[in-house]
């Protein structure tokens, strides 16, 4: 379900001033007994909300190169920088 869509049922107005909001959304959700669990009937709305949209998979459009070497000859040929992410530890951390 859209996040439009979902305002409309609760009947929320978008305006400006998103952190009263937030505030207030973040304090109902930690009181006692306000948990929502997954189950048959919320699963839709669950998938929606944590399912990433088409801008955030952007970055898989991006041929990335895991051979240095490699990288360093194309980007040679087609005069073109180098982005070289480095980290410390696994990717999936699994140290």
């Amino acid at each position: 379900m859209a996040p439009e869509k979902i305002r409309k049922e609760v009947g929320i107005r978008r305006r400006g001033g998103g952190l009263p909001w937030t505030l207030l959304s973040v304090l109902l959700a930690a009181r006692p007994g306000a948990t929502q669990d997954l189950t048959e009937t919320t699963f839709e709305r669950w998938r929606t909300a944590v399912k990433p949209g088409p801008s955030e998979l952007s970055w898989q459009s991006i041929p990335w190169r895991t051979v240095f070497a490699c990288a360093v000859q194309e980007a040679h040929r087609q005069e073109r920088p180098i982005l070289l992410w480095a980290m410390n530890g696994h990717p999936l951390a699994c140290v």
